[in-house]
């Protein structure tokens, strides 16, 4: 797939029971990357995260990214939090593009996943 394909492909949403949110066609040789070496959530965190959504728009930059576990199958990330998410509470996920854009060994060598640059974002409420 081109490397300017792969932020176009990407896709975020919630997984059928709404307890996770799921990063769909990651692309093969990143997901044989990432099962390769283990990252910590703190690493995790900078491709891909979730955040309590802020009413105040400047303020949603800042918003700490929420703690739970990473899980990979299929093609696909997934991010359950530590705590369930709340009925009625906004919440937004992205994934940091950018970082596809680089090689998959410099990701991995480097343990360096800036945050800069682009990204894609989904957001949701979780329901009853």
């Amino acid at each position: 797939m081109p490397k300017d394909k792969v932020s176009s492909e990407l896709k975020i949403g919630l997984s059928d029971d709404s307890t996770e949110v799921v990063l769909y066609k990651v692309p093969a040789y990143m997901i044989d990357e990432f099962r390769s070496d283990s990252l910590l959530n703190t690493e995790w965190i900078n491709f891909f995260a979730v955040y309590k959504d802020t009413a105040d728009q400047e303020m949603r930059d800042f918003q700490t990214a929420l703690e739970g576990n990473y899980t990979i199958a299929d093609g696909m990330v997934r991010f359950k939090p530590e705590t369930e998410f709340k009925p009625g509470v906004s919440y937004f996920a992205r994934c940091y593009t950018k970082m596809l854009l680089r090689k998959p060994e410099d990701i991995i060598s480097t343990r360096k996943l800036f945050t800069t640059g682009d990204f894609i974002e989904f957001k949701f409420s979780a329901g009853k």
